[in-house]
């Protein structure tokens, strides 16, 4: 079986994703399915001759979630404090925190992946789920200099879970 690489960053850090509408269910069966980078977040299609898929419904995700653990700090209109990330991908992560945040909280973020580098800093993040510890947070906004550096993290935590 071939290995599926990204077309845009050429990384084989590729996750098979959920086909989307008719199309791409019509293409399954022709073994073309949808793919995407793990890092830079390119959706693409590949042909995977002979290749069937075992549908699970279970874990819609677009993004591996990789274990971490890495002190942030958030602040909002409504709340302001700091926690632990137990998880981090290039959507969002999961974080762990004494102060109380809702669903749909927008809040700005800091994560200290490093004690070497300046944190990443997330400009907008979305609390997505608050209601039991661990808090899920989608990132919504980050600078193309913050992605990068969040990027070159992920794939350093990507090329450490291969090994």
């Amino acid at each position: 079986m071939a290995t599926v690489k990204c077309p845009r960053c050429a990384r084989e850090f590729v996750r098979r994703v959920s086909r989307v509408g008719f199309g791409e269910r019509f293409l399954g069966l022709f073994y073309v399915y949808p793919f995407q980078c793990q890092l830079c977040g390119f959706r693409f299609r590949f042909l995977q001759w002979g290749v069937r898929y075992i549908r699970v419904e279970e874990d819609r995700r677009v993004y591996d979630r990789l274990e971490v653990n890495c002190p942030v700090t958030f602040a909002s209109d409504a709340a302001t404090g700091e926690g632990t990330m137990t998880d981090v991908s290039m959507g969002g992560c999961n974080m762990v925190t004494d102060t109380h945040l809702t669903n749909g909280m927008i809040v700005n973020m800091s994560l200290q992946v490093s004690s070497d580098a300046a944190p990443i800093v997330v400009d907008a993040a979305l609390i997505r789920h608050a209601g039991s510890q661990p808090i899920g947070v989608e990132f919504l906004r980050l600078a193309d200099s913050e992605r990068e550096r969040l990027q070159q993290f992920i794939r350093g935590l990507l090329i450490n879970r291969e090994r």
